[in-house]
């Protein structure tokens, strides 16, 4: 098994022998910095690939990420700490498009960033409110009431209603 850490996810395919070729990859942050990805404020993923190079051109690839993302906390803006977990083989399409002809290059960049945020949860939020800082629900709060309580150009038309 071929490592390697803190790099883009590149597999010279043409120098490889016929048969199965496994390489791992560290995915920290600088990767997503690249992507100038503000949401994801740490990560430390570990890409596993499968390359099974057969009589034909086109090789076989799966990939497989797992980790632990930090993102920000819809609740109260605080860190969260998301498991990643995704699996899954490209098909002959995706495979080309991952392909530069000329050297035989599989370049996974785009594939493992696209992935690993389609693999991010759309609600982010600790598991119980407990564990989120109050102090931002606590300012929405203050906000809303200090909302209730100001005379506004319409609060004279409530006292016509009520007449």
């Amino acid at each position: 098994m071929k490592q390697k850490a803190h790099s883009r996810p590149v597999i010279e395919t043409k120098s490889l022998p016929k048969g199965i070729h496994n390489f791992t990859f560290q995915v920290t942050d600088g990767f997503f910095q690249t992507f100038e990805n503000a949401e994801i404020l740490q990560a430390n993923l570990t890409t596993d690939v499968e390359v099974n190079k057969t009589v034909e051109d086109t090789p076989f690839v799966s990939v497989q990420i797992t980790g632990e993302v930090v993102l920000l906390c819809d609740r109260c803006l605080g860190n969260l700490t998301v498991p990643v977990f995704y699996k899954g083989a490209l098909d002959l399409e995706e495979i080309e498009e991952c392909t530069h002809e000329p050297t035989g290059r599989i370049d996974l960049t785009q594939y493992v960033y696209d992935h690993v945020c389609l693999a991010l949860p759309i609600r982010r939020v600790h598991p119980s409110e407990e564990i989120c800082s109050q102090e931002v629900p606590a300012l929405w709060k203050e906000q809303e009431e200090s909302e209730r309580t100001t005379n506004t150009a319409f609060s004279g038309l409530k006292d016509l209603i009520k007449k």
